[in-house]
């Protein structure tokens, strides 16, 4: 499979790319600093461009079978970078008849925030006021374009070896929102060749 990653030198993205690799799939690392990909492998290649530069998404999309979306803004100003993204990436993924899309996005997204626990329903109202809002609008941009997408919701992100036993649903039942990055890439990773959250954004944890 040849996949386009997007957050490709981020933290959870990088584990992406590895695992990617691993398996044996193509892989594209769409990044803003080519020399920040510091993996070599004969089956990676780096497309230059950042998440505003739409005719660089669209040359990066081209020829894909799917998109891993681990990007993350890097500042909490308030921006439409989000929104932007994900207008520019469903665009060229319909242009270039690119169905599948693997999404990362966050416990308390869309129609998760009735899971949220109260700490992180203030935090995402005070520290994250201005970017909470983007990243639903960029969300709301997948859902209704009609691609196959799996929109993963993990809780809090640890920078951890990974564990194992990750579990998903629709409601927390008994989840603990916490994931380690790793563990996360490897559940996005598999999403990609899998239908069983299809068109839906599960809660992931342990």
């Amino acid at each position: 499979m040849k996949v386009l990653v997007i957050g490709a030198t981020g933290a959870t993205g990088v584990h992406a790319v590895m695992i990617l690799l691993a398996a044996g799939h193509e892989v594209t690392a769409y990044a803003r600093n080519p020399a920040s990909v510091t993996e070599a492998h004969a089956k990676l290649r780096v497309a230059q461009g950042d998440a505003r530069d739409a005719a660089a998404l669209d040359a990066a999309v081209a020829g894909q079978d799917a998109v891993l979306c681990a990007f993350g803004p890097r500042s909490l100003e308030k921006s439409d970078v989000q929104e932007v993204l994900y207008r520019n990436l469903v665009a060229s993924m319909k242009k270039h008849n690119v169905k599948r899309f693997v999404n990362l996005s966050a416990w308390g997204a869309g129609d998760s925030a009735k899971h949220m626990n109260l700490f992180f329903k203030v935090f995402s109202k005070t520290v994250l006021r201005h970017v909470w809002p983007d990243k639903e609008r960029g969300e709301r941009t997948l859902l209704d374009a009609g691609l196959d997408y799996v929109n993963v919701r993990p809780g809090r992100l640890l920078n951890e070896p990974a564990r194992g036993g990750v579990k998903a649903g629709l409601a927390p039942g008994g989840m603990k929102s916490e994931l380690t990055r790793e563990d996360l890439a490897r559940f996005m990773v598999d999403q990609l060749t899998s239908d069983a959250w299809l068109r839906r954004s599960p809660l992931v944890g342990y």
